[in-house]
């Protein structure tokens, strides 16, 4: 890996003793990050979005989540961890809210807080932006890192249609770390704040937050790794039950379709789309001026919004059903947005533009890129047009793109060994 491919965090990795150079995940990447050679896959760093689709597909766990180690904690005197809406869709119903949230105090947490906590604030601030921005349409959300980061890569013309305001963990994040520096006159570098999340996208965020002024969080794990980690306290709590503030009502957030309803009102119309594949044909829509009739769209990579993370372990729907009945049965414990109002207007959740990632060009000297051009136009002449994957590559423009850039070579193709094969027979 050169100098400029290490640029970019990842929150995935690939453990080569496992790969069988099935190409199973080089067929799933959006955006052909992946490829396979000598039967062991390679993740291009700077074409990576951290979507996770590899890790769901890869049968042989060749492709594992980075989580940070939870002893990172101990390094601050004063921890706080904040959870994903996800999160409390992955327990059983015997299993109420309140036991879930306490157990993650047990891990030695002294403050647990919930990304529930600010949504219904950040609904009437995303109102405000949509209304401040007239001439922006349709405004995208951007609360999904990995959506964030197509945007960069595929689409660069829509970056000015991003929302530019933090997400809901950040936000939160803001506010808890200046209460308890006012508070409880802890300094600033004695407090660690760790989010709890769904996908690598959001684990990525923590490490590498795309036009943050600094990065706010100290580390995140995944909700994977804490699931396993608070089952051994969850009988205790159970016979014990916690009585602790809760927001079944900001769980929302985790559900695809629900925040665009939020923001939906007469002046304002929304769309929401989940899926990968399904928000990388609305992104070429809007690119085209098709969506322009809409104010506001909500876009979640993952099926059925944050709860199809692939670093949850319970089904999306099952997921989704459970928070359901927690927002029906449920009723918010009050929340003083005052602190939050200030530092909204202090422009505190304010991000800088975000720059394209520019990894479509052959060559950075235009002369050398226009011959690489033709040569690969020539190559595509020759291969099948079959984007069968067998080669490592994801279709056969990609094949003559990498061999143009020397990372494969046409004897790669095996249809084109198989013809010549029995051309000579």
């Amino acid at each position: 890996m050169n100098k400029e491919e290490s640029q970019y965090y990842h929150a995935l990795y690939i453990l080569p003793d496992n790969c069988t150079g099935c190409t199973a995940c080089v067929r799933v990447c959006p955006t052909e990050a992946i490829r396979v050679r000598d039967r062991k896959a390679w993740i291009d760093p700077n074409r990576c979005v951290d979507c996770g689709k590899c890790i769901e597909v890869c049968e042989f766990h060749a492709i594992l989540p980075h989580s940070d180690p939870l002893d990172l904690i101990q390094n601050f005197k004063y921890r706080i961890a904040i959870l994903s809406s996800s999160y409390f869709g992955q327990f059983t119903e015997d299993i109420s809210y309140e036991v879930a949230k306490q157990a993650v105090f047990e891990l030695g947490f002294d403050e647990v807080q919930e990304e529930a906590m600010v949504t219904e604030f950040m609904i009437s601030m995303i109102r405000d932006y949509i209304r401040g921005n007239r001439a922006k349409r349709p405004i995208l959300s951007s609360n999904c890192p990995t959506v964030v980061r197509l945007v960069q890569l595929k689409y660069p013309s829509l970056l000015p249609n991003l929302f530019h305001l933090e997400a809901p963990m950040s936000i939160l994040t803001s506010y808890i770390r200046e209460r308890v520096m006012e508070e409880k006159g802890i300094p600033e570098e004695d407090i660690g704040i760790f989010l709890i999340v769904p996908c690598p996208a959001h684990m990525t965020a923590v490490h590498q937050p795309e036009g943050a002024y600094k990065r706010l969080q100290d580390g995140a794990f995944s909700i994977g790794m804490i699931y396993g980690r608070v089952h051994e306290h969850l009988k205790n709590l159970q016979n014990n039950p916690p009585q602790i503030d809760t927001y079944p009502k900001g769980l929302t957030w985790a559900l695809s379709g629900v925040q665009a309803e939020l923001v939906d009102c007469e002046d304002i119309r929304t769309l929401s789309v989940n899926g990968v594949e399904n928000v990388m044909e609305i992104l070429s829509r809007v690119e085209d001026h098709y969506l322009d009739q809409y104010d506001y769209i909500v876009l979640r990579s993952c099926t059925n919004g944050c709860v199809g993370g692939s670093f949850n372990v319970e089904n999306p729907f099952v997921a989704m059903s459970r928070i359901k009945k927690m927002i029906k049965e449920g009723e918010n414990a009050g929340l003083d947005t005052q602190g939050l109002e200030k530092l909204y207007q202090q422009g505190e959740f304010d991000v800088s533009p975000l720059a394209p990632r520019s990894i479509l060009e052959l060559d950075k000297d235009i002369k050398k890129a226009i011959m690489k051009m033709k040569k690969l136009n020539e190559i595509l002449t020759t291969l099948p047009g079959l984007n069968c994957c067998a080669c490592g590559s994801p279709s056969c423009y990609a094949l003559a793109e990498d061999i143009v850039q020397g990372k494969a070579t046409i004897d790669d193709c095996v249809v084109l060994l198989r013809r010549h094969s029995k051309e000579e027979d």
